[in-house]
């Protein structure tokens, strides 16, 4: 239901608290989230741009709680197929390391979610907490082992996903966010893993380096032997892509 008149027969149609919970919505509506965004493919159309702000102005309406990554994907989707563009269904990805393709004319992208809303978020790093899972860690116990086994799963990481899309929710002591921000990490930014000396390998959880595009590091690849996964540090604002900001307005 799109045209105003048959959205208002109905809201006509609703119980007096059914009511009540539209104007609730309504009102958190009147005060959108204040857009800031950047140049990107994602960005071209305003209208997707403006959708996303408002499911995260409608989101804080109800909830005093970040925007997970659950509901960051469910965004994502209804966003990308209000301005018409063709989303992968829910639960459609069958490839590993992809949640969900988009396309958009004739250009199909993979990507990978993930969101965070630490504390004390950086203003030029972003952190991945677990890329991915990886219990082979645990299992090696040589450096030539060890870069063997993580150069094969960049490089499927590699061949799998485009991008990696990271939604950002900076608050201040656990509050409620004030501010989102979207950014893209390319995963050709691991591409320079291939490069790596043995050396880089010889301890049991060692921390690689990632060049990107004349920015060294631009990424910093841990192999978390304690909790079998992939975590990627420090990653420069200034290799990835900032789609977009939204700042919340304030009660």
């Amino acid at each position: 239901m799109t045209d105003r008149e048959g959205l208002k027969g109905q809201i006509d149609a609703l119980s007096p608290m059914g009511v009540r919970f539209v104007a609730r919505l309504v009102e958190a509506l009147s005060s959108p989230a204040t857009a800031a965004p950047g140049s990107s493919w994602l960005t071209e159309d305003p209208e997707w741009v403006e959708y996303f702000g408002l499911v995260l102005t409608a989101h804080h309406g109800n909830s005093t709680e970040p925007l997970g990554l659950k509901g960051f994907e469910v965004a994502f989707r209804n966003a990308c197929e209000a301005v018409g563009w063709e989303v992968s269904p829910p639960g459609s990805a069958t490839e590993r390391f992809v949640d969900l393709t988009v396309t958009t004319g004739a250009t199909v992208r993979k990507l990978s979610l993930k969101s965070t809303a630490a504390k004390d978020l950086s203003a030029t790093k972003a952190h991945i907490s677990k890329l991915t899972e990886a219990a082979w860690i645990q299992d090696q116990r040589s450096a030539t082992t060890r870069k063997a086994a993580t150069l094969a799963l960049f490089q499927a990481y590699r061949k799998a996903v485009d991008a990696i899309l990271m939604l950002r929710a900076f608050r201040v002591d656990g509050s409620t966010p004030t501010r989102y921000q979207l950014i893209e990490i390319p995963a050709a930014i691991f591409a320079s893993l291939e490069n790596a000396p043995l050396s880089a390998f010889a301890a049991d959880g060692p921390t690689i380096d990632c060049a990107y595009k004349g920015v060294d590091p631009a990424a910093r690849v841990l192999l978390d032997r304690s909790d079998a996964k992939i975590t990627v540090k420090a990653i420069q604002l200034a290799s990835c892509v900032v789609h977009a900001e939204w700042t919340l307005q304030p009660d």
